[in-house]
């Protein structure tokens, strides 16, 4: 993994262009097969464990595709000043396309409910993670190795958190199947297999979006913020919109908070270790507030409608991000992102 994120990008030329395409192609295919793996697996290692889905998109999920910010942002702070810019730009960046683009794609694919424990307990404690890094950037132009520490402690507490409140709700108990099942044991293989055709295909995805973006002369800091971030949200991206599509919103929903938990309480932490994190003059503070207010807009699950009379489920739109909610949102996204390349690019 080290050396893919070290891998030298293609030069400008027709040839390395074309190159790039196939890169951004194949990384794009690895993707999407890896995410059907995933959820696959996923849903079955869930009832053999006797956990709901909404643990696994939380817990497992969440941080295996929140690998390739951590990869990229260690090796990028590591290397040099200019690295440790990237690595905000990557995510913030990231937690605003989980939102703007994943979350919203998989809304307008299918409707997603919230259950009674992200309502309140997950999605709180999203909103006081991201106000904590509001804090600290209006404390300070840069996240400290301390604050690096404060936020890491976090990253135990809410664990401990999502697991103890995760599959409360669930529609129905789950069954618990024998340790000894073969299927189960088969089952947690393919999600590590799953998971490492997501991190392949996105690095690769990666190395052809950048060249592609260099090769029209886009600025490093764009880069970073628009194209990187888009390009390490792509595992996010694939599993959210299958669990959609099969109506799964435990996983969607659970994949996009946990992910955004994640990379901030490991990635952002871990990141300002290794070097602090300055937070951009030009455009860190717009990233800071395109990020509050998209994960503000969630807040839209709390609008509850009376249930049908004699009904023994919501009706659709209760506590529901609905299809015009996910239009909404990526149209503001889409926004950002031109704003974005339009000034730095």
């Amino acid at each position: 993994m080290l050396a893919l994120l070290e891998a030298p990008l293609p030069s400008s030329s027709p040839f390395s262009l074309v190159l790039s395409i196939v890169l951004l192609g194949g990384g794009l295919a690895l993707l999407l097969v890896g995410a059907h793996f995933l959820i696959d697996s996923a849903t079955v290692v869930a009832s053999r464990l006797g956990v709901s889905p909404l643990v696994i998109g939380l817990t497992v999920i969440a941080f295996g595709t929140s690998a390739p910010e951590l990869a990229l942002n260690v090796v990028a702070a590591a290397s040099s000043e200019a690295g440790a810019n990237l690595a905000f730009g990557n995510v913030i960046g990231s937690n605003i396309a989980n939102i703007g683009l994943v979350l919203a794609i998989a809304c307008l694919v299918h409707p997603v409910m919230a259950r009674r424990s992200v309502r309140f307990v997950y999605f709180p404690l999203l909103i006081a993670t991201e106000g904590a890094v509001l804090l600290i950037a209006a404390a300070s132009d840069e996240i400290t190795r301390t604050d690096g520490i404060l936020l890491l402690c976090g990253l135990p507490v809410a664990l401990i958190i999502l697991r103890r409140f995760a599959g409360e709700d669930q529609d129905e108990p789950v069954e618990v199947a024998s340790p000894e099942d073969s299927r189960g044991l088969a089952a947690a293989g393919l999600i590590v297999l799953g998971l490492g055709m997501l991190l392949t295909g996105a690095k690769l995805s990666e190395l052809g979006a950048v060249s592609i973006a260099r090769h029209f002369e886009l600025s490093e800091a764009v880069i970073g913020l628009t194209i990187v971030a888009v390009a390490t949200s792509l595992p996010e991206s694939f599993t959210a919109i299958i669990a959609a599509r099969r109506k799964q919103s435990d996983l969607a929903l659970g994949t996009v908070i946990g992910s955004n938990l994640f990379n901030i309480l490991s990635v952002l932490a871990i990141t300002s270790l290794v070097r602090p994190v300055p937070i951009p003059h030009d455009v860190g503070w717009g990233a800071l507030t395109v990020m509050a207010v998209l994960t503000l807009s969630i807040g839209v699950i709390y609008i509850s409608r009376p249930r049908p009379l004699g009904a023994k489920r919501p009706a659709l739109g209760l506590h529901t991000l609905s299809k015009p909610w996910g239009g909404v949102i990526l149209t503001v996204w889409v926004g950002a992102m031109i704003w974005w390349v339009a000034v730095g690019g």
